[in-house]
């Protein structure tokens, strides 16, 4: 059997080794990210239209509910934006824009009004989310999202919890892009809530870097890249090991981990300093 040969049936180890480490032990994390058991179990407006929720989602928020909803009340590419990676979104193709203020036009949410890509020609995927609940100040409904509402704590603190609503997925196909698709709304809805947590927080003009998300994005992108490479540079067990340990790592920089720069550019550092050990390792042991 070839050395590429090897390196390949090594690399769909340890992916399939990751996917069972995520399925097992961090999509249950993944799905509750900063929700208690009793927020996760409790029922919402809107739970009555969707089969199952598939996520509920919390995050603490050091304001008045009223001033929450100022923010949250903005959502939407052709209002306020969705408060997370721009970048990515118009990676994508879709045309948005984060606001750093409140927008007095933008204070209404009314039961049939549609959210949806600016741009759906250019979008990889084009969504529409019709509003189909609204209670002014606590809580709306995205049909096709799910529930977004506020809780107060007291009176200087909320709690925004977002509740996606699963779909019947009677096939095979549909079942995987579920799998695949939930990390991936996970961290765009993540982002989300972190960025109206800053506003509300920060106030009008607050500006959240862009270079840290891209910094944090390049790390979490090139990791892998440099775990695949460890494969091939690597000999025996050192093929195996390191780069299965550095994957599952990987996972937590990706999921657990808060979505700073330090962390994934640290595991680069890591990485890209083992692959650089191994590839002179083992050109001493072909010198010897």
């Amino acid at each position: 059997m070839s050395n590429t040969i090897k390196s390949c049936l090594v690399l769909i180890s340890i992916l399939s080794i990751q996917i069972i480490v995520y399925a097992i032990i961090l999509r249950p994390l993944v799905t509750t990210w900063g929700a208690s058991a009793f927020e996760v179990n409790m029922s919402l407006v809107g739970d009555d239209i969707a089969p199952y929720a598939s996520s509920t989602r919390a995050i603490s928020i050091n304001a008045p509910a009223s001033e929450v909803w100022k923010w949250l009340i903005q959502l939407g590419a052709d209002r306020g934006g969705f408060f997370s990676y721009t970048f990515i979104e118009k990676a994508l193709g879709y045309e948005t824009g984060n606001s750093n203020k409140i927008v007095p036009e933008f204070q209404g949410m009314k039961v049939g009004r549609i959210l949806e890509s600016r741009d759906g020609v250019k979008g990889i995927l084009k969504y529409r989310f019709p509003v189909v609940a609204v209670e002014p100040g606590r809580s709306f409904v995205l049909k096709e999202w799910g529930a977004f509402v506020l809780q107060a704590v007291n009176s200087n603190q909320t709690r925004l919890i977002i509740r996606t609503h699963g779909r019947e997925l009677p096939s095979l196909v549909g079942r995987i892009g579920l799998f695949i698709g939930t990390p991936l709304h996970y961290i765009m809805e993540r982002r989300m809530m972190m960025g109206i947590k800053a506003r509300v927080e920060g106030g009008a003009g607050t500006r959240l870097s862009s270079t840290l998300d891209v910094l944090w994005f390049l790390g979490i992108v090139l990791s892998p890249m440099g775990i695949a490479a460890m494969v091939f540079i690597g000999r025996g067990v050192q093929r195996v090991l390191l780069p299965a340990t550095y994957g599952i790592v990987w996972l937590w920089v990706f999921f657990v981990f808060p979505p700073q720069p330090i962390y994934g550019l640290i595991l680069l550092v890591v990485i890209a300093g083992t692959g650089v050990w191994l590839h002179f390792r083992k050109k001493t042991i072909r010198f010897c």
